[in-house]
């Protein structure tokens, strides 16, 4: 089996504003890096794909605009940032940034969400997916909190570090998933990377 990871287009925001669960708009080219995905995945020849996506509108119109039969799940939204949403980064306290900063997987100094929420929130539907998808594919729009949690759950990588990894936007992150949960065995195939334009 294998899992598609796919960040969705680049949002039409100021530079260094905090969006994570607000739905903001993306920019006008979005589709041509829908384009790219749609192109790309197909020429991969995926057979018995299933899509699922998250709810927030960056996300879905690239789900559906690639796959009309892709299904919103509520699991799959951006981490919530809280206090912190709608701001400029730069106009956030230093303070509270840096004790975040300290402790990344469990601190959530803006009363949102921890990555250690997230991961609750997530793998428990990710891997109900998985369990049910048999020798089918799976494609899941999301962003980018998201994705690095996912992969370091099933990388099994720390998710305190998660912050390490770089998700680009419309990029695809590609797992090969081989055996049963119990001993299930995870490749990572392609991290993030946005070169799907051939």
């Amino acid at each position: 089996m294998k899992l598609f990871l796919i960040r969705h287009p680049k949002p039409d925001v100021e530079s260094g504003f905090c969006y994570g669960k607000l739905d903001v708009p993306i920019v006008s080219t979005w589709q041509e890096d829908a384009a790219c995905v749609r192109k790309w995945l197909k020429n991969r020849k995926i057979n018995n794909i299933q899509s699922f996506h998250s709810p927030l509108s960056r996300a879905a119109k690239l789900a559906l605009n690639v796959y009309s039969h892709s299904e919103p799940i509520d699991e799959l939204v951006e981490l919530d940032f809280g206090d912190w949403e709608g701001q400029n980064w730069s106009s956030i306290s230093q303070d509270e940034i840096e004790a975040w900063g300290k402790d990344l997987q469990f601190s959530a100094p803006y009363n949102g969400e921890s990555l250690e929420d997230l991961r609750l929130r997530i793998m428990p539907k990710v891997q109900k997916i998985l369990s049910k998808a048999g020798e089918n594919d799976v494609v899941l729009f999301a962003h980018s909190g998201v994705i690095k949690v996912i992969v370091s759950v099933l990388c099994e990588w720390p998710i305190s570090e998660c912050h390490r990894i770089n998700i680009g936007y419309s990029s695809i992150t590609e797992l090969s998933i081989h055996g049963e949960s119990a001993n299930r065995y995870i490749s990572l195939d392609r991290l993030g990377a946005g070169d799907w334009v051939e």
